[in-house]
C-alpha cells in the first residue's frame, strides 16, 4: 500500500461544479490539494487537471488555473465526457494507481466504485448518501477529501499566506496540457495547443470551428433528452 501511495495521484477537478469563491486565490488551489493528499499519506508526484465545459469559465480565471501548473481539459458534454476521461486514463494507468475526482455530482460514484473494485486507490470528494452507502461499502477502504474542506483551508483567515508561496500543483510535465476533447474527436487538432500555448487554446474555444463542433454535440444531447417512442406494431391481416 505504501508503494502505491508513493506512485503519485492523478486529480480531476470538475471546474464547473466545484467553482472557487471570489475570496480565494485560484493559484493556491493546486498546492492546497497536494498538501491535503500528503496528509492522507500520498507522497508521489501530483498531476491535476481542471476538466469541464471551459467555454462557461471566465478567461482570466482559466489563465490563473493554467498558470498555477494545472492542465485544462475542455469537454463538450458534461457527465458523459468526465466519465469517459476517467475510463480513458485507467486504460493507460493500470491498478494499483491513485486517482481523485473533485466533484459534487453523486452520479460519478458509479465509476469510482468500479475503479475501487478493480484495484485503484480512489480518493472521493463527497460522502455517500443513503442510497450510495451500499455501493461504497463494497469498495476497498474509500478515502475522502471534501471540497468544502479544501475551500476552508484556502480562505485567507484559515491559512498563513506564506505557507503556499513558491509551491505548485506538483505536475511533472514541462508544460501543462491544453486539451479540447470536442475538437480532437472531430478535427484532430490537439497537437497545435501543446506548442502554441494558452492564448491560442482559448482563442480556439471562441472560434467558429469550435462553435460548429459544439453544435453537433448539442444536437446529440438534445436527442438523448427526447422521450423515446415505442415501436409501432405492424398490423397483420388475415390471408
Amino acid at each position: 500500500m505504501m508503494k502505491a501511495r508513493a506512485a503519485g495521484v492523478k486529480v480531476w477537478w470538475d471546474i464547473n461544479r466545484c467553482p472557487v469563491p471570489d475570496d480565494v486565490d485560484v493559484g493556491r488551489v493546486g498546492p492546497c490539494i497536494r498538501r491535503a493528499l500528503e496528509k492522507l499519506g500520498y507522497c508521489g508526484p501530483f498531476n491535476i487537471t481542471a476538466i469541464g465545459i471551459l467555454t462557461d469559465v471566465p478567461h482570466d480565471f482559466l489563465r490563473q488555473v493554467y498558470s498555477s501548473g494545472m492542465a485544462i481539459h475542455h469537454i463538450p458534454l458534461d457527465i458523459t465526457e468526465v466519465t469517459g476521461a476517467l475510463i480513458y486514463w485507467s486504460w493507460t494507468h493500470p491498478p494499483p494507481a491513485n486517482i481523485m475526482l473533485i466533484s459534487n455530482e453523486s452520479i460519478f460514484s458509479n465509476i469510482l466504485d468500479t475503479l475501487c473494485r478493480i484495484g485503484y486507490n480512489v480518493v472521493r470528494s463527497i460522502l455517500p448518501d443513503g442510497s450510495q452507502q451500499g455501493a461504497a461499502s463494497t469498495s476497498t477502504s474509500p478515502e475522502y477529501l471534501l471540497w468544502e474542506s479544501i475551500l476552508a483551508s484556502l480562505r485567507a483567515d484559515a491559512m498563513d499566506a506564506w505557507a503556499l508561496q513558491g509551491d505548485n500543483c506538483g505536475s511533472e510535465t514541462a508544460e501543462p496540457a491544453l486539451r479540447c476533447q470536442q475538437c480532437i474527436i472531430s478535427v484532430q487538432s490537439f497537437e497545435k495547443f501543446t506548442t502554441h500555448g494558452f492564448e491560442n487554446f482559448t482563442t480556439h474555444l471562441q472560434s467558429r470551428e469550435h462553435a460548429h463542433n459544439a453544435q453537433y454535440y448539442c444536437n446529440i444531447d438534445e436527442e438523448k433528452k427526447k422521450p423515446k417512442r415505442g415501436k409501432r406494431r405492424k398490423k397483420r391481416y388475415r390471408s
